[in-house]
């Protein structure tokens, strides 16, 4: 009869599942913080990626609009969003990263962007 008990009992063991929940531990406490530092790298990315459009557009406006000198602090909502070359003022992820202004710079036949 004592057999015939053993053969039937299912479930686990108080044991076996504190093993699991040991090994779920673990594992989340590995994870968590690995998928912290991927959203927040995927931030800087994607404003990174917003300041390189924005500088393309830059560079667009100053060869259409025939620019022939350094173009100091253009608001970039006033020059390249009313003018079509951006679609709509800009937002960035991370804060603090944002900027309204642009100073396009000719030097021997090359423009350089900045932002600020």
């Amino acid at each position: 009869m004592l057999m015939a008990l053993k053969r039937n009992q299912k479930g686990l063991t108080l044991i076996e599942l504190l093993a699991v929940l040991v090994i779920v531990g673990i594992i989340a406490a590995i994870a968590i913080p690995a998928i912290g530092n991927t959203i927040n790298n995927s931030k800087i990315k994607a404003d990174a990626a917003t300041d390189q459009i924005i500088i393309e557009s830059v560079l667009r406006y100053v060869v259409d609009e025939e620019k022939t000198a350094t173009v100091t602090d253009a608001v970039i909502d006033t020059e390249l969003v009313t003018k079509g070359y951006l679609n709509a003022m800009p937002t960035w992820k991370v804060t603090g990263n944002s900027k309204t202004k642009f100073t396009a710079t000719l030097n021997a036949n090359k423009w350089t962007v900045t932002l600020s």
